[in-house]
């Protein structure tokens, strides 16, 4: 899967919009609470905390592909179909539009 700078950029976005929302927020004066303090962590943080801590640490190099080019390369059987590198250029210019 391909995750582009735009895509990034969008979660971040809204992450930010929701953090900030909170902190609009009026607060009063109370007590300060006896013994020890506690952070509740929403599922949807929770859950964004996984998915991130899982991006950062996916390789951005697969060895197995790397090899299986190189190969073809030093071969000279190595081929690009123009036709499928034009769609996956669309296909990303759309998905960001969309964004």
């Amino acid at each position: 899967m391909i995750i582009s700078n735009k895509q990034i950029q969008s979660v971040m976005k809204v992450y930010s919009e929701q953090n900030n929302a909170g902190k609009n927020t009026k607060t009063e004066k109370t007590q300060p609470a006896k013994g020890k303090d506690q952070v509740i962590l929403s599922s949807g943080v929770q859950e964004f905390g996984q998915v991130l801590q899982r991006a950062i640490t996916l390789s951005d190099v697969r060895p197995e592909r790397v090899q299986e080019l190189s190969k073809k390369i030093q071969d000279g059987t190595y081929q690009v179909d123009a036709k499928d590198i034009a769609d996956k250029m669309i296909g990303r210019i759309l998905v960001d539009d969309l964004l």
